[in-house]
């Protein structure tokens, strides 16, 4: 080849150099960038670290968080606890923990998670696909026995065992008991509890109320700061009493067994429950369960989760020591669907809402393979408190104690309509997540009566906390008590949308979040009458004497001053609703501000 040849392929040579080192250049700017959105995701939640404060009004719903403070029973970065002196710890006399007297909050003291470093990850896709890694969440083994084997236990001052024979751990308090003061308060660890999710909160009376939770990571050495090494349960509770709250689960510290074990027969991998709607009457709180199996496999995104619902128990539980006094299954116990998925009750009836739960969509042909049973919504009723009474079922017009008769209450969206109604001053309200796991937004409904119509008052994007890129919402349930503006307050479950991956490491993705929306009220008309039945065997309504605590009974907090000692009160006043009514919009969709 003669020199021109040559001059030529050098020349082509050096192009191809000059080129090369440009789109190293563009693809290390594109990675450079996707990693610092990647840290900003992983440094938004990582667990107990103190968030930035923001505006709680601006842009979408979950995209600000308040600054953590430190709560008696809760743990500094060194394993240091808060501890309050009011409970009795000399392990002779059971204590009924939950009703200790409140602790003020104390300065805050924030535990910082070791930094780790962050891989690489494929840019998270925006809602319009849902491909977005919803897939199979991780099942931990049975327990370990082992975690945090060795080290001191941060919790025993604060921890004892309940009249009804729970391990009980004080969590402390949060600053009130309004959206904000709450959703600071769940952002933060909770003594042993890394992260839970699916919040159900039943009013007790009074200032008391339960919460129960689907699953559960506790420590109880406080060690722990990944999921994967953390006592896995599959459910746990937390009692409220005014602005504070106590943990309670079976077995003991080192090894913590779920709050309601069911059957009792099987492990934790294979067979569980998981709460639904509830309800106290004559001194008893009665709360539907979900009896979950486990699928042979599990699912790949978009296609859901690896479990389904068999069957629905009813669970009877002391309204003071939570000690469980039955356990069985329900009058109606068919799992297509579940009556008992939500609960609640006007002066005459508890209506029993019905929902199928079914998240593995590869049973249902695939997310692709059509809408699914989980967006109906279905309704029974029976006298009010008498949940093991055998239900009337809502027809297309009427009532029918047929079952096969029954009609959806509600249809709409693809993969999800889990919708969680109550009875809030004198009016039905909902809130639901759109589409469940799969969606972005929140939607909150008003209907004149628990069978409908329903309609949207308002549907909002829905973000996890800070805005997280790798977060993920589910779960709005409305809390039983309004703001002081009158307000309706909605938790939300918030996880990492690849559990393993995002939230195993950082725990603080996978915990409740609380925010407040404006009370959906209808427009003043009268409401349609009640259907005739369409059938002749249908329930008698029965005059009771159940008591039911009313919805809108917030707990607030009024202390008294006597020389030499200082006692602790409850007060809890009714919220009344105001007597102005505006429109709600049923077809615009309201964006947030900023």
């Amino acid at each position: 080849m003669n020199r021109r040849g040559w001059a030529v392929i050098a020349s082509a040579l050096l192009v191809l150099a000059v080129g090369g080192c440009t789109l190293a250049g563009v693809v290390g700017g594109d990675q450079a960038d996707q990693r610092s959105v990647v840290d900003r995701g992983e440094g938004a939640e990582s667990a107990d670290r103190a968030p930035t404060e923001t505006s709680a009004t601006a842009g979408p719903l979950g995209a600000s968080r308040l600054p953590a403070i430190s709560e008696p029973g809760s743990v500094d970065g060194d394993g240091a606890v808060v501890r309050p002196d009011s409970i009795d710890r000399s392990g002779t006399t059971p204590v009924v923990i939950a009703t200790t007297t409140p602790v003020t909050p104390v300065t805050p003291v924030m535990s910082v998670m070791p930094d780790t470093p962050v891989e690489p990850v494929t840019p998270v896709v925006v809602a319009s696909s849902p491909a977005v890694g919803i897939g199979a969440r991780p099942i931990p083994d049975d327990n370990i026995s082992t975690a945090g084997a060795g080290a001191p236990a941060p919790y025993a001052l604060v921890t004892g065992t309940t009249a009804g024979g729970h391990v009980g751990v004080e969590l402390g308090c949060a600053a009130g008991t309004d959206a904000a003061s709450l959703d600071r308060w769940l952002s933060t660890r909770l003594g042993p509890v890394l992260g839970w999710d699916y919040q159900h909160v039943y009013p007790l009376g009074g200032d008391r109320f339960l919460w129960l939770f689907q699953d559960t990571f506790i420590g109880h050495t406080g060690t722990v700061t990944d999921l994967g090494r953390a006592h896995f349960l599959h459910n746990t509770a937390m009692v409220q009493t005014g602005r504070c709250f106590t943990l309670l689960h079976h077995g003991t510290p080192e090894l913590p067994v779920a709050f309601e074990v069911g059957t009792g027969t099987v492990g934790a991998r294979s067979r569980w429950f998981w709460p639904m709607g509830g309800e106290v009457a004559n001194g008893r709180l009665r709360v539907f369960w979900a009896e979950m199996v486990k699928d042979p496999y599990d699912p790949v995104a978009p296609d859901g989760l690896g479990w389904h619902p068999v069957a629905v128990h009813l669970a009877s539980y002391d309204n003071r020591t939570l000690a469980r006094t039955s356990f069985g299954l329900a009058t109606d116990a068919a799992a297509t669907p579940m009556y008992g998925y939500a609960v609640a009750s006007d002066n005459t009836h508890s209506y029993l809402f019905g929902n199928s739960f079914e998240q593995n969509l590869v049973r249902e042909g695939g997310y692709w393979g059509g809408r699914h049973s989980a967006t109906d919504m279905w309704l029974a009723r029976v006298p009010r408190g008498q949940l093991q009474a055998s239900p009337e079922y809502r027809t297309a017009d009427g009532w029918s104690s047929d079952r096969s008769a029954a009609v959806p209450i509600s249809t709409r969206f693809h993969a999800e309509n889990p919708m969680q109604p109550r009875f809030l001053a004198g009016s039905w309200v909902s809130a639901a997540k759109v589409n469940g796991y799969w969606g972005e937004e929140l939607v909150v409904d008003a209907a004149p009566n628990p069978w409908g119509p329903w309609s949207a008052a308002e549907q909002v994007p829905l973000l996890a906390r800070n805005a997280d890129p790798l977060g993920n919402t589910y779960h709005a349930h409305l809390l039983p008590w309004l703001g002081a503006d009158g307000s309706i307050l909605v938790s939300v479950s918030t996880n990492a949308r690849d559990m393993l991956r995002h939230a195993w490491p950082r725990p603080a993705r996978y915990r409740p979040m609380v925010l407040a929306r404006a009370f959906p009220y209808l427009v003043a008309t009268a409401p349609p009458p009640d259907p005739t039945p369409t059938t002749t065997t249908t329930l008698a309504d029965t005059t009771t004497t159940s008591t039911l605590p009313p919805d809108t009974t917030a707990p607030v907090d009024t202390t008294t001053t006597t020389p030499g000692s200082t006692t602790t009160t409850m007060t809890s006043p009714s919220t009344t609703a105001p007597t102005t009514t505006t429109t709600p919009t049923a077809t615009t969709t309201i964006l947030p501000s900023g």
